[in-house]
């Protein structure tokens, strides 16, 4: 479970870049008080614990996920699935000639804009952390692909932290972005878009490297399964439990 909360940190910490090089526009919109740094920072942060509480809650959901996932016994599998994906993901610009485009806003991204666009027009006082959690339904590649890691975790517990550590490490870019969107220089954000794609593969080569069990502590730690088959003569059902092995000889 660590590192699946370390890599929804890395996740986090590599979307500043992504932010600074590409939400200068929401930056600008979110209706923060400019009267002085102090606001500008309340503000910001309001916003942000609204959008990381979505995150949190969605890591809830697919740790849920994991949970039937693991029982199966199939995680490993979805370890390195998910490592391709991310390395695809990192280099989806250069293979959008080769990939078709898939759209999996489901209609959300209408019904959040909708919503958004009357919050920004109401006097509430609640209206900053409303705006955050909505803006954290908003469809983004970044968020897909830390719930993707998240539901690694195979708990709710596991998944809520790996978003919660996600959503904490895309705090420091979004609220730089706040104070620096009127005087981000485009070539700055450009360069910094740049090196997304690299940081984002290795860390997919590290999920991959996981799921390919090669017994290095932390990186891919060795986990081995034994399966006991009990027959119930009663029912003629067979129940198969599985249990971490600590040695091989555990396993014999």
């Amino acid at each position: 479970m660590e590192l699946v909360i370390l890599g929804g940190l890395i996740l986090g910490l590599t979307s500043n870049l992504h932010c600074i090089g590409m939400c200068g526009p929401i930056a600008l919109a979110v209706p923060v008080n400019r009267k002085n740094n102090l606001t500008i920072l309340r503000d910001a942060l309001t916003y942000n614990i609204g959008r990381i509480t979505t995150y949190s809650l969605l890591g809830l959901l697919v740790g849920s996920i994991g949970i039937t996932v693991e029982t199966f016994g199939v995680m490993q599998w979805i370890s390195m699935i998910a490592g391709v994906v991310l390395i695809i993901y990192a280099w989806r610009k250069y293979l959008s000639n080769l990939l078709p485009s898939i759209k999996l806003d489901f209609g959300v991204t209408m019904f959040v804009s909708r919503s958004i666009g009357k919050l920004m027009r109401s006097k509430s006082n609640f209206k900053l952390p409303i705006l955050g959690f909505l803006n954290g339904l908003l469809p983004c590649g970044m968020v897909f692909v830390a719930m993707g890691n998240a539901m690694l975790a195979g708990s709710m517990t596991g998944g809520l932290l790996a978003m919660l550590a996600f959503g904490i490490g895309t705090m420091p870019g979004m609220i730089f972005v706040t104070f620096m969107a009127n005087r981000l220089n485009p070539a700055l954000r450009g360069k910094l878009s740049k090196a997304v794609p690299y940081v984002l593969t290795v860390l997919g080569a590290l999920v991959i490297a996981r799921g390919l069990n090669l017994g290095i502590p932390f990186i891919s730690p060795k986990v081995e399964m034994a399966k006991e088959i009990k027959l119930d003569k009663k029912t003629s059902d067979s129940e198969v439990t599985m249990s971490c092995c600590h040695s091989k000889k555990d396993c014999d």
